[in-house]
């Protein structure tokens, strides 16, 4: 259970109200103190016994968090009196003042941003306080302090448009532009999917030569060749690109066509370097001394040498698709399909399907299914799978990101918000989460299907960071299982095939004409081998899920390898921390710190 100790329900809650800027002001003078002074106990005592600080590049170059008295000085006994923390601001801009209210679900307290500086860098961070019940005194729940800049080296923001006083057209410019990056390249992205676009619009701010290469004809591709009924599951404010915001008209849940085409336009209005129908070819070489990386580019047929200092590999978190190999495959004398290749649900009108696997894309294929007028299908469940309505998970953003706040302002409050603490929040409310669902699971039950709510209860986010599956956001699916629409097989796979069907393992058979497996991909880092080669991706470390600090492994983060870089996650982790990975590079390039 969540054990940090305050109370639910705030005494003089409206006092305290009027009192939050006083409260906020008072508890960041004393830890502003700690911090300029360095004394480590000092900090320590700010939070709560089992608070938690998150530190994103401010004391170490990594992202750390920890949960605790003991875990937060020793983090810091080393490390904070070489920051030298100084001019540490209550922040005064909107959504960033203080406020008073839930700063958990069940828990109300006061919470504010504020902004610092280091040795190096200029910070901002954001804290979130309760007050003891017993004491009376207010400690921190928990504070993140993130670097935002390297002192000196601030994005760009706007050029004025106008070159060579009002002498040079735009076209001139940009040709070399071009020129001049392809000799000068700082880093080679792989991949002009959104990852890919995010960390070019970043890296172009960030005032580093950036060329984006896509193995697609045109930027979208990559979500144009997925199946056409694809909608986002989140919502818009949650799924923008940077400095780019969508119209005020824009669509709450965002089709795969609009969004492929919005690709396009952005890459064209931010002014990004992509080579369309290219690929690097294996094997690229890393020189130790030099520290870049000599790689052939096949662009569009024609080979181009690059020399960037950093790769990065922005083709998702998911690689190639990962189909079972199942015994008499061969003798089947219908269809065998995975996902990645499925485009839609017309061709099996009147056909008995099987769909193997209960994730998110498996509801949205089985619904298409229905909707086509499949003779019969049926989803394959394995174990059991996590599942929440869609508009509870846009309910959910919707606070995070909310209508009518800067994104980038949502971004640095999620942010802020430690994952492991996250996790306890989620575990407190499964009773909860349980109830919101209860009238879709009753259903789905009824039907068959085996339900979770996540690893120890902790929800369906928990699965996005640990696993990246074994849930799905229902659109509609739910009521098909429920009303007989769609067949569930649970507890059980397809052992081997016959010439009619499939058998299960437990001895079952069933006909069909086809089968279409809904069973993920391979990990990115997998597929990565083929390019590098083995002895370069030996020497890096997994790609997604947690470590033991609960941050994201391998994304964003140092590789392993010098110079390769691996971009994962949603809109969130792209916009976001892409700003993290190129202030290591512009740190590296800096002499700040080594390669």
């Amino acid at each position: 259970m969540f054990s940090i100790q305050f109370t639910l329900q705030m005494p003089h809650s409206s006092l305290i109200m009027n009192n939050c800027n006083d409260i906020a002001s008072s508890w960041l003078r004393d830890f502003s103190n700690s911090l300029v002074s360095a004394e480590v106990d000092a900090v320590a005592s700010s939070f709560h016994p089992d608070g938690w600080f998150r530190d994103l590049l401010v004391f170490t170059w990594d992202n750390r968090s920890l949960e605790g008295h003991d875990n937060i000085r020793k983090y810091l006994a080393d490390t904070l009196a070489r920051a030298k923390i100084t001019d540490v601001t209550l922040e005064e801009r909107p959504h960033l003042k203080p406020v008073f209210g839930n700063v958990t679900p069940r828990h109300q307290g006061v919470e504010a941003g504020f902004t610092f500086q280091s040795n190096i860098a200029l910070g901002e961070g954001f804290f979130r306080l309760t007050q003891n019940e017993e004491s009376g005194e207010w400690k921190a729940l928990s504070v993140y302090m993130a670097v935002r800049d390297l002192k000196g080296h601030e994005e760009l923001g706007p050029e004025s448009g106008v070159y060579g006083g009002h002498t040079i057209p735009w076209d001139q410019v940009w040709r070399e532009r071009c020129a001049y990056a392809e000799k000068n390249v700082d880093v080679l992205i792989i991949g002009a999917g959104q990852t890919g676009l995010n960390i070019g619009a970043r890296f172009k701010q960030m005032g580093l030569q950036t060329i984006i290469v896509e193995k697609n004809r045109r930027v979208g591709d990559v979500w144009r060749k997925r199946y056409p009924t694809l909608t986002l599951h989140t919502p818009r404010t949650q799924h923008p690109m940077l400095y780019q915001p969508f119209p005020k008209n824009w669509p709450m849940f965002t089709p795969r066509d609009k969004l492929a085409n919005w690709f396009e336009q952005y890459a064209q209005s931010q002014d990004l370097m992509v080579w369309t129908n290219s690929r690097p070819l294996p094997v690229p070489a890393y020189d130790q001394e030099s520290k870049r990386w000599s790689v052939s580019i096949d662009r569009d047929g024609t080979i181009v040498e690059l020399r960037p200092s950093h790769i990065i590999v922005a083709c998702g978190t998911l690689g190639s698709p990962q189909v079972p190999r199942i015994p008499n495959s061969n003798e089947f004398a219908g269809s065998i399909i995975h996902t990645g290749s499925f485009n839609g649900a017309a061709p099996f009108t009147g056909k008995r399907v099987i769909v193997v696997g209960a994730g998110n894309t498996s509801a949205d294929v089985c619904q298409d299914l229905v909707t086509h007028n499949a003779a019969e299908v049926t989803v394959v469940q394995r174990s059991s799978s996590c599942v929440i309505s869609v508009n509870t998970v846009k309910d959910r953003l919707l606070a995070m990101w909310p209508e009518g706040v800067p994104t980038e302002i949502s971004d640095f409050k999620s942010a802020s918000m430690p994952f492991g603490l996250l996790k306890k929040i989620f575990i407190d409310g499964a009773d909860d989460a349980w109830a919101l669902e209860k009238e879709m699971h009753d259903g789905l039950r009824k039907a068959g299907l085996q339900l979770n709510m996540g690893p120890s209860g902790a929800g369906q986010l928990t699965l996005v960071y640990e696993r990246l599956g074994g849930y799905w956001l229902d659109v509609g699916c739910a009521k098909l299982i429920a009303g007989g629409q769609v067949k569930v097989k649970q507890g059980v796979e397809v052992d081997h095939f016959t010439k009619d069907g499939v058998v299960y393992t437990d001895g079952s058979t069933q006909e069909a004409d086809v089968v279409v497996f809904a069973t993920g991909y391979r990990n990115i880092r997998e597929d990565m081998k083929d390019l590098f080669g083995d002895e370069v991706i030996s020497k890096t470390g997994e790609v997604w899920g947690l470590d033991s600090e609960d941050e994201v492994k391998g994304a964003y983060r140092p590789s392993g390898h010098p110079g390769l870089w691996f971009a994962a996650g949603d809109f969130f982790h792209s916009r976001y921390m892409s700003k993290r990975t190129g202030l290591e590079i512009k740190a590296i390039q800096l002499g700040l710190r080594t390669a």
